[in-house]
């Protein structure tokens, strides 16, 4: 009876150990995911702020009315021409390029195995922030929205001459090419 209390608490000890075997494998792999995800984590400090990129509202079509009423008092100034209406189309709403600050880390590793072998590990992060400047993003360029059409009405543009005269005078100030400029008559009033 002595022998089989033994043995009995013999193979509960190993059951024992091999439930703790099992469960410490678990519990191994939870520390280990846990670490990676401590690592891969962002940091308080490298958490991009929230910036406001503004963009006013409307502020293209403002562009486009305020060019086109400028090129409407110009137009109407050359002989002949009458009164004039312009119309700009806008291929493009323009480009804004913002300021940001760039962080590039590169980190290699040399492994080599028992056997000889070698392993070059090379692991580059790159991490890209917009550039701030009293709560709002830094503007390095602006370029114009791209102008891909004029249409011009003119009283005067009967006239070969005086047509063609709007033509040039419209495809110099906008810089643009005068097959993308076209001059029609209008109604007299």
């Amino acid at each position: 009876m002595l022998e089989e209390w033994i043995r009995g608490d013999q193979n509960s000890n190993k059951k024992e150990l091999r439930d703790f075997k099992k469960w410490s494998r678990y519990l191994l792999a939870i520390i280990i995911c846990l670490g990676l995800l401590a690592l891969i984590w962002p940091m308080g400090k490298n958490q991009p702020s929230s910036v406001d990129i503004k963009s006013a509202p409307g502020s293209v079509e403002q562009a486009q009315d305020r060019l086109g009423a400028e090129l409407e008092n110009i137009l109407a100034q050359i002989e002949g021409a009458g009164q004039v209406k312009v119309c700009i189309t806008l291929s493009s709403n323009g480009i804004k390029s913002y300021a940001s600050n760039t962080r590039n880390e590169t980190r290699e590793t040399l492994e080599q195995d028992r056997s000889g072998g070698d392993r070059k590990i090379r692991e580059e992060n790159l991490n890209s922030d917009v550039a701030v400047s009293a709560g709002e993003a830094l503007l390095v360029e602006e370029k114009a929205p791209k102008i891909s059409g004029v249409l011009v009405v003119a009283e005067g543009a009967d006239n070969a001459a005086v047509k063609e005269r709007l033509t040039d005078a419209t495809a110099v100030l906008l810089n643009i090419h005068p097959y993308q400029v076209r001059v029609v008559p209008g109604k007299e009033e």
